[in-house]
């Protein structure tokens, strides 16, 4: 477990280096972005995320407006698509796909999705402790004008899932 979290903190070490902001965050640069975001829908990669992603709950899909105003507190006309899908309360399981208007809007984003995780953690700390350690290694990743959480079993099949699309 040890060893683990020592690769996983390194992990997130490399990719913080690779990023233009703080936080355990893979920003992406290249050729090829231009192409990801016409080719992928923010639902396309949410639906993908929990049928091909590690999840041990039932996931559901959730209200765009009422995932944008009570879980992650971001102003919906910044936002252009966003998809967003949930678990039944049994876990701390979450998708959340958000492709904003303006890149300069992604910190904040960033920013709602590690408050949403520290407010999860706390809520877990008492009822579901068995979660933490998927909030521990939540993904936040960010490409472009898209930012994706997800919160997940395996944190690395999440990011082979986003390696094939960016």
């Amino acid at each position: 477990m040890k060893i683990r979290k020592i690769m996983v903190f390194a992990g997130v070490l490399a990719m913080g280096m690779l990023s233009a902001c703080s936080g355990n965050v893979k920003k992406s640069e290249g050729a090829g972005l231009d192409k990801v975001q016409e080719a992928v829908s923010a639902q396309t990669l949410a639906d993908v995320l929990v049928r091909e992603g590690s999840f041990k709950d039932t996931m559901g899909a959730v209200d765009v407006t009422m995932a944008l105003t009570r879980l992650y507190n971001l102003d919906e006309s910044k936002i252009t698509e966003s998809a967003f899908f949930t678990n039944s309360n049994a876990t701390a399981e979450e998708v959340a796909v958000i492709v904003v208007a303006d890149d300069t809007y992604c910190s904040e984003v960033k920013a709602s999705y590690e408050a949403r995780i520290q407010d999860q953690t706390e809520a877990c700390r008492d009822y579901l402790p068995d979660e933490i350690p998927k909030l521990e290694q939540a993904v936040i990743y960010e490409n472009g004008n898209y930012v994706i959480l997800c919160v997940s079993e395996d944190s690395d099949k999440v990011y082979e899932i986003l390696e094939k699309y960016f």
